[in-house]
């Protein structure tokens, strides 16, 4: 399929509001369904989201709906299809290792592909009329190993039997008791929740955030190291970004 700048542009939709991004899948006529166009302009907001002195990302969709999964239409039913697994894995990994947090505004269906969107997002505030869905199996489908290793390691085997093999739909108060859900709120507060909790963080230090971040990713696969994660502490403790940011605590205290 050939894609053009324009489709690219608006198939996505970046709003920078001081330190806090926000990306918002933009196809709502499809419900915002991953076509290989909107993966790549995905990826490619993500990238430049990440060059820039952001605190905090928000991942949304437009119209109602967070996101449908797979484009259905550029499906072959053959390996062909790896095509697209790759493309999600590719936008996935970028928001496990964005320096900040990314947190997850889900509005309405979260299905296939889009679930492992939104369960790698750190934080996720769900709308009262959330769904996730996971129907590999109907489509015949072993869904992709490495994103299953990761739900595994973060839901459990219960969750992920139900989500994968039987198929089961979670409506938002299901999501919430097995961890897939941070927050509930209502349809019309999903984005300014999300947006709240990501002005907590506008005055946190980028750097510490990045190193907590990856420090939680590394327990949540079992690869924590000790003494890496000592030295990472150590760097922090006597960085100039630490002095400056003790002192200016310092300076606040003293002034009460």
């Amino acid at each position: 399929m050939t894609q053009t700048a324009e489709n690219m542009q608006t198939s996505v939709q970046v709003e920078h509001h001081d330190r806090i991004v926000t990306i918002r899948l933009n196809q709502p006529e499809r419900k915002n369904a991953l076509s290989s166009t909107m993966l790549q302009a995905l990826s490619t907001a993500l990238t430049e989201a990440e060059q820039s002195e952001i605190t905090s990302l928000i991942l949304t969709g437009a119209g109602g709906c967070f996101c449908a999964g797979a484009d259905l239409t550029e499906l072959t039913g053959t390996t062909d299809d790896l095509e697209v697994d790759n493309a999600i894995e590719t936008v996935v990994n970028k928001i496990r290792e964005f320096p900040v947090p990314v947190i997850a505004a889900i509005d309405g269906p979260c299905m296939g592909g889009a679930v492992d969107l939104a369960l790698s997002c750190d934080v996720r505030i769900a709308a009262s009329n959330t769904f996730f869905q996971l129907p590999a199996t109907r489509l015949s489908l072993l869904y992709n190993p490495g994103a299953v290793e990761r739900m595994y390691h973060s839901f459990g085997r219960d969750t992920m039997m139900r989500l994968l093999i039987i198929g089961e739909r979670f409506d938002a108060k299901a999501a919430l008791s097995v961890g897939m859900v941070s927050h509930i709120v209502e349809e019309a507060e999903c984005y300014e929740a999300a947006f709240t909790y990501c002005q907590q963080a506008t005055g946190n230090s980028r750097s510490a955030m990045t190193s907590t971040k990856n420090l939680l990713n590394a327990l949540a696969i079992n690869s924590y190291d000790a003494d890496y994660w000592e030295k990472q502490r150590l760097q922090h403790l006597s960085s100039p970004e630490r002095l400056a940011a003790v002192s200016k605590a310092k300076s606040r205290f003293t002034k009460k």
